[in-house]
Parts: C-alpha cells; sequence; structure tokens
C-alpha cells in the first residue's frame, strides 16, 4: 500500500515560467522512516529502503537537459561533481521537479542559477520548491551562474565540506 504525503495549507498557482505549481507544504511519509520509527533529522544518511518519488514523464526532458547543459552547469560536472567521493546525478526528476544535481549518499541536491531565478516569481518558486525537497529530508544548496563561473574554488570547497568525516 503506497502511502502519498500530507498536503498543508495547499492552494494551486501559476510560477513565472507558467506553470501550474501546488503551492503547499509536503510532510512525506518517510519522515517516519519506512517502518514507522521516527529519522533523527535530515543531516543524517537514509536507513530505510525509502525512494523519493520519481516521475517517469520527466525522464526525456532531463536527458535533454543532461544533453544540452548550461556553461556553470559543464563546468560544475565537468570540473568537480563528476570525481565527487559519492555518486552524483545530473538533471534528476524528483517528485514533480528535476533537480540540476542529486547526490543520494548526501541526501544532497544541488541548484545552479541563471538570470531567471532572480525574479520575484523566481524567487517565490525556488523558495517553494526548496521547501518541498527539504521536506524529503533533502539539503538543497544553491550556487548562482556567476559563483561557479568566478569562484569556482570555493564553490567546490562549500561541496566537499558537506562530506562528513566519516561517511557510510
Amino acid at each position: 500500500m503506497a502511502v502519498k504525503p500530507t498536503l498543508k495549507n495547499h492552494r494551486h498557482q501559476t510560477c513565472h515560467r507558467g506553470h501550474t505549481i501546488l503551492s503547499a507544504i509536503l510532510i512525506p511519509p518517510f519522515l517516519r522512516g519506512a517502518r514507522g520509527d521516527l529519522m533523527p533529522d535530515h543531516n543524517t544518511f537514509i536507513t530505510t529502503n525509502f525512494h523519493l518519488p520519481y516521475n517517469s514523464k520527466l525522464a526525456s526532458r532531463a536527458k535533454q537537459l543532461r544533453q544540452n547543459p548550461t556553461p556553470a552547469e559543464q563546468k560544475l560536472w565537468q570540473d568537480c561533481l563528476r570525481t565527487f567521493p559519492f555518486r552524483v546525478l545530473r538533471q534528476r526528476p524528483i517528485a514533480h521537479f528535476i533537480v540540476d544535481f542529486y547526490c543520494a549518499a548526501l541526501k544532497l541536491v544541488i541548484e545552479v542559477d541563471g538570470d531567471n531565478h532572480f525574479t520575484e516569481d523566481g524567487k517565490q518558486y525556488d523558495w517553494e520548491r526548496t521547501q518541498i525537497l527539504m521536506g524529503y529530508g533533502l539539503t538543497v544548496i544553491r550556487f548562482t551562474n556567476e559563483e561557479i563561473m568566478t569562484q569556482f574554488e570555493e564553490v567546490c570547497e562549500r561541496l566537499e565540506g558537506l562530506i562528513p568525516p566519516s561517511p557510510p
């Protein structure tokens, strides 16, 4: 029997791209663990057999995005994340989103923000999206295109700083 996330205070809105989004706080079932045990916090590793929601309808779009990365995404992938100590997936569908990079071992989403993220609608959409992803127990870290292109070493150091001293 599949358990669906609980919605609180939901309403439908239109984002800056014209997509209808559900404005809500998602309370995913796995925060209580697959067996009902409480997870200590979102900074620990997932020890249950829970899988994030995957929308197969987004797979072809994710593949297109992987084949046509932005210059900042390409640089971050080629020069840092491709050889990251943990497996990182590019353009990974999670629920009804496609995240730029996802590391399952660290429960980490890495987003690369271009100009469209700095409008009021873009900021609101990103905030809501981040809240939903955090509701799944994920950590979301964002970098601007400019940060990646001009402060690349600092970006890589921040990512490496997220690796726990004694990984599993």
